[in-house]
């Protein structure tokens, strides 16, 4: 393609990941992630700690696991996630389109970001990697995830919403997203899960997100499978006195805005 990412990437400058990376180099992201935050209470940190934060190097483009950003840019007075809370060995954790810091009333906190270009893209049948059986590694592994999983189906319980049934076996990915947001709230960090979708994206002829209305109805239908579509779009306080929420926004990459010199999408 262009000269938009280093060579060793060329995979990664389309779709989604392509308006990603747009629009955190775009000189409007914090206008418009302001507005994408409307009605939440936080607002961007002054230091926003964004990343991925462009593409002049790797290190900048590629997607990370939130234990590691946490290290790069910790919250204050927060010592961090235990790389061994989610899985105990090498193995595959999460890693995140985006992350920033927020501010909410003067406390630090965490948005978390899972961006969607297309319907494709939000399948049913996702599930964590297969265990090894014959590994003990692997199949401890499996078991902390799954460990993981329950803790969180009953924290969210809780709630009083409603039988929430995150799982490894299906919509492993939102499952594991929204692990992660009750972990850092429980953790005392305020946390905002945001799913951001791409309207209109060019990269996609068949399946695109036409529509803001086409979009809110893809997650929802993605979300009814492993809770209560009443836990998104309200902030939820849990037993730490901390909040937690899980939004639901998009954006059109056409409104991203590069600064002369920059490419544009």
């Amino acid at each position: 393609m262009s000269k938009r990412t280093p060579k060793d990437a060329p995979d990664r400058d389309r779709g989604s990941y392509r308006h990603m990376l747009d629009f955190v180099s775009a000189s409007n992201f914090r206008e418009i992630m302001s507005r994408l935050l409307d009605g939440t209470g936080a607002v961007l940190g002054t230091e926003d700690n964004r990343h991925p934060c462009g593409r002049s190097k790797k290190k900048d483009w590629t997607e990370c696991e939130l234990e590691d950003y946490l290290k790069w840019h910790p919250i204050p007075g927060y010592i961090g996630l235990d790389r061994r809370w989610w899985i105990a060995f090498k193995g595959t954790r999460p890693t995140w389109d985006l992350i920033c810091h927020l501010n909410f009333d003067g406390k630090p906190g965490l948005l978390l970001v899972e961006a969607k270009a297309h319907v494709g893209e939000m399948g049913e049948k996702n599930s964590k990697s297969a265990v090894d059986e014959k590994n003990d590694r692997s199949v401890a592994n499996d078991l902390s995830i799954r460990l993981r999983l329950a803790e969180t189906n009953l924290g969210l319980n809780a709630l009083g919403l409603g039988s929430f049934h995150l799982s490894a076996d299906h919509d492993y990915q939102l499952s594991n997203r929204i692990a992660y947001l009750h972990k850092l709230a429980n953790d005392g960090v305020p946390t905002v899960l945001m799913y951001l979708g791409w309207i209109g994206s060019p990269d996609w002829t068949t399946d695109p997100f036409t529509t803001e209305s086409t979009w809110d109805e893809a997650v929802k239908g993605h979300f009814e499978r492993v809770g209560f579509w009443e836990f998104v779009g309200s902030k939820r306080e849990l037993p730490s006195g901390t909040s937690l929420q899980m939004i639901v926004r998009s954006v059109a990459p056409e409104l991203l805005q590069h600064s002369e010199g920059q490419p544009s999408p």
